[in-house]
């Protein structure tokens, strides 16, 4: 049987009509579900993120996109930004330069000892190669304050919700250029 599918008796005889596209090109993710933490004020690279990922089409679009779990002591915030360790350059949207403040391309403001706030962000890139690069995410907390990942700074080894653990990911899918216009 050949020709143009156009009712269910074709795809009953098992031809299966075309979805077209192939918009979606690659996914790789990495899913982090043990405990992290880092200290400084200065963003730092969070290593249980890191990625190598080599885009299969020199013109393909990367949407890079975090889920992640933070949590903080005291009352202050989490800042962080998708980077490209090969190039050295932060990722896609970041905030605009305004005097000495960081560029951060998401935030979260923490106001308790047990609180672990989910935050997600994504954001696209173009890097006009099928070069493999390496990608990770930077962050950290504000005042010398420790930035904690999948858990909050009570961390007692008890039942209670608030001192839970729980997991992030950090995702990269390449789309094919056709699929996506970016202004």
């Amino acid at each position: 049987m050949s020709g143009i599918i156009t009712d269910n008796l074709g795809r009953s005889s098992g031809l299966v009509k075309s979805a077209g596209g192939g918009t979606i090109l690659k996914v790789k993710s990495v899913k982090f579900t043990g405990t992290a933490s880092e200290t400084g004020e200065a963003p730092s690279q969070l290593s249980d993120f890191d990625m190598s990922f080599a885009p299969t089409t020199s013109d393909g679009k990367l949407y890079f996109e975090a889920h992640m779990v933070c949590g903080t002591g005291g009352t202050t915030s989490v800042g962080l930004y998708f980077y490209d360790v090969t190039n050295t350059t932060i990722i896609g949207s970041y905030a605009d330069a305004a005097g000495s403040r960081l560029r951060l391309s998401w935030r979260t403001a923490h106001h308790a000892d047990a609180v672990a706030v989910s935050t997600s962000f994504g954001t696209w890139h173009e890097p006009g190669t099928t070069t493999s690069r390496d990608y990770t995410i930077f962050g950290n907390a504000n005042y010398d304050s420790t930035l904690y990942i999948n858990r909050a700074l009570g961390n007692d080894d008890n039942a209670s919700i608030n001192n839970s653990n729980a997991s992030s990911t950090f995702t990269i899918t390449e789309y094919a250029a056709s699929a996506v216009t970016l202004t």
